[in-house]
């Protein structure tokens, strides 16, 4: 898969600076419950995933039982903003456009994992079974 580019301009945008440490850089990916949904689909599936099957998932997560116009507000929020965050931190790569981009984890996701936990103080899995 492509890294996304990580051109000045995008580390301001998301508030990412040189020399922020990796733990500040990560506590902020995660602090949008959005994301954390997005996070933890993507550590279960360990593979990529459809940015639009992605979305149906979150959609399903956030509204039960999702109509199409919630599951294209999700897709679009993800699209435009949530994934773009999460790769400026490079936590995610993506590749491909609009809702048939596909979405993975950069990388070893144990320490993500980790520090996910650490952040929501709980287990991935027992905070999305609820």
């Amino acid at each position: 898969m492509m890294k996304p580019t990580r051109e000045a301009g995008q580390d301001r945008q998301f508030g990412y600076y040189s020399g922020g440490s990796l733990e500040n850089v990560i506590t902020d990916a995660v602090s949008h419950p959005r994301r954390r949904r997005v996070l933890a689909h993507l550590l279960e599936q360990r593979r990529p995933v459809l940015l639009e099957d992605l979305a149906a998932e979150v959609a399903e997560m956030e509204y039960d039982s999702p109509t199409e116009e919630e599951t294209e507000e999700v897709l679009t929020s993800l699209y435009h903003f949530h994934i773009p965050k999460l790769a400026a931190a490079n936590i995610v790569e993506h590749e491909g456009e609009g809702k048939w981009s596909s979405v993975e984890i950069v990388g070893d996701a144990m320490p993500l994992r980790v520090s996910l936990e650490a952040t929501l103080d709980e287990k991935i899995t027992e905070y999305y079974t609820t």
